[in-house]
């Protein structure tokens, strides 16, 4: 498992830390995710209300670009999170 093989995608990396890293720590930041992930779909719906799935559908097309950068973002801290806690 080489996680700084440059061939590999953020994603990839994420995936392969998934998979080896302690589970209770994995569990920890996915539990950590999915609470941000719920406040954050509070807030947009506070913010867009019945118009929401259609603004991610937008945005999603014409942000594409500031959207992936974001996923890379967040893959890349969420392995930092978990490799920190695992040494």
């Amino acid at each position: 498992m080489d996680f700084f093989d440059e061939n590999k995608t953020p994603a990839d990396k994420f995936f392969e830390i998934l998979y080896h890293a302690n589970r209770n720590l994995v569990r920890e930041e996915l539990e950590n995710l999915i609470e941000r992930m719920a406040v954050l779909e509070v807030l947009a719906e506070e913010c867009f209300g019945d118009d929401l799935e259609q603004k991610i559908m937008e945005t999603r097309f014409s942000k594409s670009d500031q959207v992936e950068g974001a996923k890379e973002d967040i893959y890349i801290h969420t392995m930092s999170q978990i490799l920190t806690k695992n040494e």
